[in-house]
């Protein structure tokens, strides 16, 4: 402690300091405020440094393990021990889910395969970088907003389906008066309810394990979400041009290249396509052709990437064609999320207006007929 204070160590040399224990604590919040973007990113600069410096992946993995908390930082530790244990880094990062994300696994696979890792890697931070987007915050906050009202009117509607109603069928049925229509509309919708309440707990237990299981998140990811959601499929064609730019700039064949994303790719479609592209290539078709034939490039990317014959040229225009498809796509993302609120609160309204429909028309009713 002296070493940190010289100056009352000097003068006061009676004085001891207490030496206090190390301690495990960290400036980690015990609630991880970080999105799951955001670990990943960090985890992204961390393999890249390593591998640019030749440094061992497992201690700093298991190093950055210890400033998370939950979910991800046994997700870290797991990552940590399989390294540690032996396995290859793209093995080791496709048996722990949700460590990084599907599409940089690839990137990080097919850099091993094509020889291209630290490329592939600042590619990535780069991307990381320049993609930080608020849409994510957004759909959370719309989801806990569309969560928060959905459950308080919940309460508010069965307080008043239990307790109102009965009472406003009996006072009708005394004074021999008819249900008026928007109540009889709420009781049907309400008893409908109520008979498929087994639909909406199975809906519930789907919802749970899609959101906790990574292995399901893997599955809808890999199999079902570029073929219902043609904005991803386009994403992750952009995904596609920027490795085939990486390997163009370091001198590597695409045939090559081509021949490890079909064998690689974790979209099923996509997989399919390259296999389909590969074979073509290999009896002598035009590589932008045959692409453009699978679908994973229009006709004018093909004709763009046609006129590039230098190597450079080529290479500018990949990673400027990929750059542009995610740029559309985030803008497409940024009309669908603006458009998300609007049908939110429209929907949350007409529950509303029926309820107080239902309750206020048996009033007037009954006041018109006193009057």
């Amino acid at each position: 402690m002296s070493q940190l204070f010289p100056t009352f160590a000097r003068f006061l040399p009676w004085l001891e300091f207490p030496v206090w224990p190390l301690s495990s604590w960290t400036s980690t919040p015990w609630w991880p405020a970080d999105t799951l973007a955001s670990k990943q990113r960090a985890l992204l600069q961390v393999l890249s440094v390593a591998v640019s410096q030749r440094l061992e992946l497992a201690p700093l993995v298991m190093s950055l393990a210890q400033e998370h908390r939950g979910r991800y930082r046994r997700r870290l530790a797991r990552l940590a021990k399989r390294m540690a244990a032996g396995t290859s880094l793209p093995d080791a990062l496709e048996q722990t889910p949700g460590a990084l994300s599907d599409e940089q696994m690839l990137a990080i696979r097919f850099g091993i395969q094509s020889g291209t890792l630290t490329e592939a890697l600042d590619s990535l931070v780069t991307q990381q970088e320049q993609s930080s987007s608020p849409i994510s915050h957004r759909l959370r906050q719309i989801g806990f907003y569309g969560v928060l009202v959905a459950s308080l009117f919940f309460l508010v509607l069965s307080f008043i389906l239990i307790k109102i109603v009965p009472s406003f069928q009996a006072i009708l049925d005394d004074f021999e008066l008819d249900i008026t229509e928007p109540l009889k509309q709420l009781i049907i919708i309400s008893n409908a309810l109520v008979d498929m309440w087994w639909l909406f707990a199975l809906a519930l237990l789907l919802c749970v394990w899609l959101i906790r299981s990574e292995y399901s998140q893997r599955f809808f990811r890999r199999r079902v979400l570029s073929r219902i959601f043609r904005p991803v499929a386009q994403l992750r064609s952009a995904n596609l041009l920027n490795l085939l730019a990486i390997a163009q700039q370091a001198g590597r064949p695409l045939s090559g290249t081509l021949s490890t994303l079909a064998r690689y790719h974790y979209d099923s479609m996509i997989r399919h396509k390259l296999l389909f592209v590969r074979n073509e290539v290999e009896q002598g078709a035009d590589l932008w052709t045959s692409l453009t034939q699978a679908r994973l490039l229009s006709p004018v990317e093909s004709r763009a990437l046609t006129k590039s014959t230098a190597a450079k040229s080529t290479v500018w225009t990949l990673r400027h064609l990929a750059t542009w498809k995610r740029d559309l796509v985030a803008r497409r993302f940024d009309i669908y999320v603006d458009f998300l609120l609007p049908v939110v609160i429209v929907i949350m309204a007409s529950v509303v207006l029926l309820t107080a429909l239902a309750t206020l028309t048996p009033l007037f009713k009954l006041i018109d007929n006193l009057s």
